[in-house]
Parts: structure tokens; sequence; C-alpha cells
């Protein structure tokens, strides 16, 4: 049965391991539990020993090491000692680390996350995050009824630049008249991890009109969610949407009815990464309305699982491995929590938006390519 050792940032707990692999995980600035990247990362790690523990009947140990930046060769070192034969490591702020490291082990293999580095043992895993942020820019363009959006970002870096700007360029393509607010929380690793001041954004963002708001910025995000959730609506609509017509047969809450009442329109957010949907539920039904319209997809989760196939067969390559709407590596999320409020005939045009985007018809702009 697997065992799980988490390393903390200047312990190294040994055990005696007896197994038939050993992976790990170096967790980025935001935490385990960000319900966004690194926990992404997280579950694709789960799902991957689960099924070779299942369908080859191997044992694996997953050690986690969650500290800073600053220390995450310390821990990647820690995990190699171990005789890992896998490290997988989301973030950009991991790459030197890497690059250190995964020379220093070279039987261990080694997943870098966002950023490219070199080596006989490492691959580098990269998103078209803008593809994804184009779609949900389609979606919030299509059904805000206010047509003022909001996107708040974490670090100011190219890397959320580019999901700023393909979620600019996909509310502009479905409409031109809509106008969208964004802004970030700071320029350094601490602004992954400052929900305070990214619900002050969002807030800030709201009364000037923004009806929808897109977080990027990993644990920083779980702040314009709680905005989101705690201020539940706004007075007044500009436009009718395909929105307006949903929100008539979604049945709402009883806190929604107390502090909303007639004439009130809901708020919402789009999350990012993991499905963040189930986030905007108030009250355990995703039957009534639910403050989540959507998350754009970032599959970190099907980088780790891929990896760990590849090292438990004896596949595993190095090199940079690229995935975007072609590979399915980028989307948006619809669910029970959600369905309500995307309807089918946006989602037909949003089939028609991506098979644009995989064939090269329609180009989105990557900001880091300018």
């Amino acid at each position: 049965m697997r065992k799980l050792v988490t390393l903390l940032a200047a312990t190294l707990l040994t055990v005696g391991l007896a197994q038939d692999l050993v992976f790990g995980i170096t967790f980025d600035a935001g935490g385990k539990f960000d319900g966004s990247f690194n926990e992404g990362t997280f579950r694709g790690m789960e799902r991957v020993i689960a099924d070779l523990e299942a369908d080859q009947g191997l044992e694996i140990d997953l050690l986690e090491f969650e500290g800073t930046p600053d220390t995450a060769a310390q821990g990647m070192r820690q995990i190699a000692s171990e005789g890992a034969e896998l490290i997988v490591s989301p973030g950009f702020l991991q790459a030197d680390a890497i690059a250190a490291v995964s020379a220093e082990y070279p039987d261990t293999f080694f997943v870098l996350i966002d950023d490219v580095r070199e080596g006989p043992n490492v691959r580098s895993v990269v998103f078209k995050e803008h593809e994804g942020s184009f779609l949900v820019g389609y979606i919030a363009g299509s059904l805000s009824q206010t047509g003022v959006v909001g996107f708040v970002g974490g670090m100011d870096i190219p890397l959320i630049r580019a999901f700023d700007l393909g979620f600019q360029e996909g509310v502009a393509y479905v409409c031109p008249d809509c106008t969208v607010i964004s802004n970030y929380v700071g320029v350094t690793p601490d602004a992954w991890n400052d929900p305070t001041r990214a619900k002050e954004l969002a807030t800030a963002q709201q009364a000037q009109g923004a009806d929808i708001i897109y977080a990027a910025a990993g644990a920083s995000g779980n702040g314009v969610i709680d905005f989101v959730k705690e201020t539940r609506c706004y007075s007044g609509a500009t436009r009718e949407t395909a929105l307006t017509e949903a929100l008539a047969s979604v049945p709402t809450y009883a806190a929604y009815d107390a502090e909303c009442g007639d004439g009130a329109q809901p708020l919402f957010f789009i999350g990012v990464d993991s499905n963040q949907n189930p986030f905007g539920d108030t009250d355990g039904d995703p039957a009534t309305l639910n403050h989540g319209l959507t998350s754009m997809l970032k599959r970190v989760d099907v980088a780790a699982y891929n990896a760990g196939i590849d090292v438990a067969n004896g596949t595993f390559t190095p090199g940079t491995v690229v995935l975007g709407l072609a590979e399915e590596g980028v989307g948006f999320a619809r669910d029970a929590y959600n369905e309500a409020l995307v309807p089918a005939s946006l989602l037909t045009e949003l089939q028609v938006v991506t098979d644009m985007i995989v064939s090269g018809q329609l180009e989105v702009t990557d900001y880091r390519a300018q």
C-alpha cells in the first residue's frame, strides 16, 4: 500500500521504504492545497499512483516537499537521495533548482512544469494558456450582463500576461464593445499567496461594473472566489445575454434571496488550472445558483500523470512538451455546478472556435512570443 511522506522545509522524515518505485513532488509557492496549480499537480500524481498500483500491482511511495522557492533545491535533493525515480516540480520558480539538482542525480527523472530547462533526465512541460483563456474569455464576453469583466492575475510576469491577453482577445472576439479590467496582485512570489489583496482588486473591479471576474493567481485567487461568494450579487444589468435567459430557470438559494432580492443579478468568478466550479457552491446543492461560471483547465495533472506512466513503463523521454487545445492540455470546465449557466448553444459556438484555433484559422496571441 502506498505511503505518503511529507518532507518539511528543514526536516527530512526518514522511513523504511519497501517499494517498487518512489515518486516525489516539490510544491511551488502557494502551497499544496491551493485549489489550483499545485493541487492539480498533486491530483495527477495521486491518480497515476492509484492506476499503477491497481493495473500493474506496483507499490509506490510518494514523497512531498513543501517549502519555498529558495528551498526547492533542498527538497529535490532530499527526495532524490531517498532513491526517487521521478520528481515532479510545478512552477517556473523551481527551474533553476531542477537545472542544478538534475545534474547531481542523473538516475532520477525530473519534470518541470511551466518553464524550460534542458538535461538528459529533464522533461519540461509548458502550456498554451492563452488558448484556454481565449475560450473562457469568449464565455465571459458572451454571458456578461454588464459588458464589463475582470481579470485578477497573481505575479506580474509574462506567463500571467499570457492568461490575461488570451482572455481579453476571447472577450473582444465575441463582444467588441465589452470592457476588460485587468489587475495584478504583485511583482514578487508573495503574489501567489495573498488572497486579501486579490479580494481588494476584485472589489474594485466590481465597483467598476464587472460581473464576471477571472482569477489566474494561484492561492491568491481564493480571495476573488471569496469576494464573489460573499457579495453574491449586484444591482442593475445593461445587456441581455444567454445568461439572462438561463438565470430565469436556475433556482436561487435562501441566503441569496435574503440578501439580494428582486432585480439583483448574481456575480460570478472564473476559476483556473483545476476545476474550481464547486467552490462557487454556497449551499451544498449543485442544482441551485452557483457562482462559479466555469474554470480554465490547465492540465498539470495530465503532465504529472503521463510522467509517472512513462517512468513505470520505461518510456520516459526528456525534452520539451507543449500542451494546448490540440493536445487537450487546456480547456474549460462544465459540470453539474455550471451546466445550467453555460447553455448548449454556447457550447456549439465554443467547439467551432476551438476547431478554428486548432486548425490555425484563428490565432490567439501568446504574450510571451510578442
